[in-house]
């Protein structure tokens, strides 16, 4: 029954369109495993030669691993209400819900192309270092105990300068070239041509942690606004123009002559005061032309952005929640009390029974002549790492490669357009601006391996409601630049 129902799900492939959820790449390759390419293939007919490049998954010819266990480590979903980590790994049966029943075929056609048995170690989120701390264990003691480790970006960051997982771009059949690969995150997170930490579409959960805008559509009418999906796409969505939009908003609605949780603002911050730094186009650290990253935050352009940023944030027009998950943050905008909401993609989910259309924006640029809208993908997602003591890394490359292929095939579409673009997106033009973030996303080397040094205290400063940002940026940065020299010493000792 299981080899059937592959043949069938291989033969459907050709019924879907490719999507690319991270980047777009170029040119061709030639599968040398005889059903790999041969589904490949059936994937892609119907597709536009001319505009469709082929990408074909390259699996070693014959590949036969015996019933291999290979085992996923990564956190649990205790923090969340809905599952999170494990839904990228493990669907134990079809439901008629569209991303477990993506990942339940993408499971079946990789498990029996490769003779392998997918097993998910899910270690309490209480402590979201647990599943490195497991490898750290494991590496220490020799055992070879896990193939794969998927956890929080900023913790998996000291596990790799310490020598605990492998160089990514020397596993066999691994390539980063192909679009189930996020090329924002191997370019950002990558150390000269090491890559320690990787993305792909496998860890489609990762989406959820963009920021986004949120628009009320009734208050957008009420007060006659400009259309802000044209002012997307004429970029002309600026931080003064986000400015203008909400200052006037703001109403003591019960009369009480203070404003609290209970009143209107015209906007809402359920997390992400950190993302304007990136929405304006800056990033903590850039790379020389080796690709090692220095710091390059105190720029003109990051302090013109803190600037504005504290304008938006700070305020009677403003309301914030400090933390993305709290969960008063969805009913607080599903109610009426903001025009806008900053949020994290994942939350719009829990706003599909909110009686009051919304609209879906990126967050805005700082002006109109950069170059795209930017939003940084929290920590709280996970990146892919491989711990050192893997000892076939053919074997290894080979099925994570596989997994990341199907994904891109199956979770991806469920995710992206069934999930997001028809099922809880109320609008075509909401639709088109996902494309807009998903391709705007950003993985800084120096958000991830800063460890809280100079990367946060753009938003430290806003919730402290500090106008500070120069001289708070000084006082940290020697500290900062002095552990990076050390990460950089480090990575370089490392094959």
């Amino acid at each position: 029954m299981k080899k059937l129902l592959f043949l069938l799900l291989a033969a459907a492939i050709a019924a879907s369109g490719l999507l690319a959820s991270c980047a777009s790449n170029s040119g061709d390759a030639k599968t040398t495993d005889e059903a790999g390419a041969n589904d490949a293939q059936q994937g892609l007919e119907g597709e536009d030669e001319a505009t469709e490049p082929q990408f074909l998954l390259e699996l070693p010819e014959g590949a036969n691993y015996g019933g291999y266990e290979f085992k996923v480590l990564t956190r649990g979903d205790e923090m969340h209400q809905y599952p999170l980590h494990s839904r990228d790994i493990i669907a134990e049966e079809e439901i008629g819900e569209p991303i477990n029943d993506a990942v339940f075929k993408r499971n079946i056609i990789v498990e029996d192309l490769l003779n392998i048995q997918m097993t998910m170690i899910a270690l309490d989120e209480g402590d979201e270092t647990r599943p490195n701390q497991a490898v750290k264990k494991a590496v220490a003691a020799g055992d070879d105990m896990y193939d794969l480790l998927m956890t929080h970006e900023i913790y998996s960051a000291p596990t790799a300068q310490s020598g605990y997982l492998m160089n990514m771009a020397n596993i066999p059949y691994i390539d980063f070239s192909k679009p189930w690969w996020c090329k924002s995150a191997t370019d950002d997170l990558s150390f000269g041509n090491k890559i320690f930490l990787a993305l792909s579409d496998f860890s489609v959960s990762s989406n959820d942690h963009a920021y986004i805008v949120l628009f009320n559509k009734n208050l957008h009418q009420e007060f006659a606004l400009d259309n802000l999906y044209e002012a997307v796409l004429s970029n002309k969505w600026t931080f003064d123009v986000m400015y203008d939009l909400i200052k006037d908003v703001s109403k003591d609605l019960n009369g009480d002559g203070k404003m609290t949780i209970d009143d209107l603002y015209g906007l809402i911050l359920g997390g992400g005061q950190l993302n304007f730094f990136y929405a304006g186009g800056n990033t903590v650290m850039k790379k020389d032309e080796n690709n090692i990253p220095y710091y390059d935050i105190l720029t003109e352009r990051a302090i013109s952005t803190f600037e504005k940023a504290y304008d938006i944030c700070v305020g009677d027009h403003t309301f914030s929640f400090s933390d993305w998950n709290d969960v008063k943050v969805p009913p607080t905008f599903a109610e009426g009390h903001g025009l806008l909401m900053t949020t994290q993609i994942g939350i719009v989910p829990q706003l599909r029974d909110m009686d009051v259309d919304f609209g879906i924006i990126p967050y805005p640029k700082l002006d109109e002549q950069q170059e795209k809208y930017a939003e940084y993908v929290d920590g709280h997602a996970q990146l892919m790492s491989v711990p050192i003591t893997v000892q076939d890394t053919e074997k290894v490359g080979a099925i994570i490669e596989a997994l990341s292929y199907y994904s891109r095939e199956y979770v991806v579409p469920a995710y992206y357009d069934i999930n997001l673009k028809t099922k809880f997106s109320r609008d075509a033009e909401s639709s088109e601006m996902l494309d807009i973030i998903m391709e705007g996303r950003v993985f800084d080397f120096g958000y991830v391996y800063d460890n809280w040094v100079v990367a946060f205290k753009f938003a430290d400063q806003i919730n402290a409601k500090k106008r500070e940002f120069v001289s708070i940026i000084e006082k940290n940065l020697p500290a900062a630049e002095k552990q990076l020299v050390k990460i950089i010493d480090a990575y370089e000792s490392i094959d």
